[in-house]
C-alpha cells in the first residue's frame, strides 16, 4: 500500500493559527482513495485550510475557525456535495475526540439534524 503524502494546509498558501492559548481542533475526514481525496480537497480548500494527513490511509484534515458555529453548516454542505460527486455511501469524520458517520442523502431535514448532532453527543448522522 502506498502511504498518503503529507501536504501543507491549502488555502491561498497560508495557515491560520489559533489565538494565543487557544486549542486548535481539526476535522479529519477519511477518504477511500486518492481520487476522492483530491475531490474533497477541491471542495474544502476554498473554505477551510486543508491538508492530506500523513499515513497509510487517506485522511483529509481541515482546520475550522476557532470561534463561531457557522463552519459546521459549511462542512456539512461540503460533505454532502462530496459524497454525491464521489458516489460514496458514507463518510467517517472525527472531531473533538468523537467519531461521526455521515450517510449520503439529499434530505435537507437530515442535514439540519446533522448540524445539531455535531453540537451534541450523537455518533450516527445522515445527511
Amino acid at each position: 500500500m502506498i502511504a498518503a503524502p503529507a501536504s501543507p494546509f491549502r488555502r491561498g498558501g497560508t495557515r491560520r493559527r489559533a489565538p494565543h492559548g487557544a486549542s486548535v481542533k481539526t476535522v479529519e475526514i477519511f477518504a477511500p482513495d486518492r481520487h476522492s481525496t483530491d475531490l474533497l480537497l477541491e471542495y474544502a480548500a476554498p473554505l477551510f485550510p486543508a491538508e492530506i494527513a500523513p499515513g497509510f490511509v487517506w485522511i483529509v484534515r481541515l482546520q475550522p475557525p476557532t470561534t463561531g458555529e457557522g463552519w459546521v453548516d459549511q462542512l456539512l454542505t461540503i460533505l454532502r456535495r462530496w459524497l454525491e460527486a464521489a458516489r460514496l455511501p458514507w463518510a467517517s469524520v472525527v472531531y473533538d475526540g468523537r467519531s461521526f458517520l455521515f450517510r449520503a442523502s439529499s434530505d435537507v431535514a437530515q442535514l439540519e439534524r446533522a448540524a445539531e448532532a455535531i453540537r451534541g453527543p450523537s455518533t450516527l448522522v445522515a445527511i
